[in-house]
């Protein structure tokens, strides 16, 4: 654990999560770095078979790299490690993200509107993983987002938007996933977002298999997650972010999940 602590702190301004959803892109030729450290703690998988005997400890390092080569388009990448309960550190998943935008409300449109398309690698070992989201080794998804800023001089004092996504992988059941936010921002120096996050898949199966586990892909898994962020800018160097979030609702997945996230969000151009 040491070892792997000091790997968190090594790759901790290289590594990020998560592909971007937000409705907003980037500067054009501008590159955004996210890059995270995440530790979640749970006890009890619903549905699980047989049922953990002990806490279950996931950290997690991953960075997103996001880049828009032109107003209306944005690509991006996400590459994840972990070190868990189940698993010694190694990496987990990687994923690619193209999105369009056809609405933006900054240059005058009532909405933001973005829609596009991803797809997930992930690698045999990580699926028997039960911490791990992926449905199985290469799971694609087509997405949406929408939302709306409003204004006060010349920053936006707060926003609302929503995210959409439907997915299917090379084997097993569809899923959809959504998440909302609220996001407010106090002098372009402290930003606070309130967001839930919500997964449904339509697998068959109710029980999760937790000594003998292959991936989300035929479970019938349901989850909610709330949380809270709150970011300070530290000018053109970028934003350092914190939050904490909460699972509220578990149905075939791990349950009552505590998890906070630190990143650090850097803007840069070549």
């Amino acid at each position: 654990m040491i070892f792997v602590r000091w790997l968190a702190c090594l790759f901790l301004p290289l590594l990020a999560v998560a592909l971007e959803m937000q409705p907003w892109f980037a500067e054009v030729y501008e590159f955004h770095l996210l890059s995270s450290y995440s530790y979640s703690r749970f006890n009890k998988v619903q549905g699980g078979v047989p049922q953990l005997d002990a806490p279950f400890n996931v950290n997690l390092l991953y960075f997103d790299l996001d880049f828009p080569p032109a107003p209306e388009w944005s690509i991006d990448a996400d590459l994840q490690f972990a070190d868990t309960t189940q698993q010694s550190f190694n990496f987990r998943t990687t994923a690619f993200q193209v999105r369009y935008l056809w609405l933006d409300d900054i240059i005058g449109d009532k909405v933001s509107l973005s829609t596009g398309g991803s797809l997930r690698f992930t690698p045999s070992y990580a699926l028997h993983d039960v911490s791990c989201p992926s449905r199985t080794n290469a799971d694609f998804e087509v997405n949406f987002s929408i939302g709306k800023e409003f204004e006060m001089r010349e920053s936006w004092l707060f926003r609302m938007w929503g995210f959409g996504a439907v997915g299917h992988g090379i084997s097993g059941a569809p899923w959809v996933r959504a998440t909302v936010a609220l996001e407010t921002n106090i002098d372009d120096t402290h930003k606070l977002a309130l967001y839930a996050e919500g997964n449904n898949g339509y697998g068959r199966h109710a029980r999760v298999h937790t000594n003998n586990f292959d991936g989300y892909g035929r479970i019938r898994t349901k989850s909610i997650d709330v949380g809270l962020r709150y970011g300070y800018q530290l000018g053109v160097w970028g934003t350092l972010r914190i939050e904490y979030a909460r699972r509220v609702l578990a149905k075939a997945a791990p349950a009552h999940v505590n998890a906070v996230t630190v990143s650090y969000l850097l803007p840069f151009s070549l």
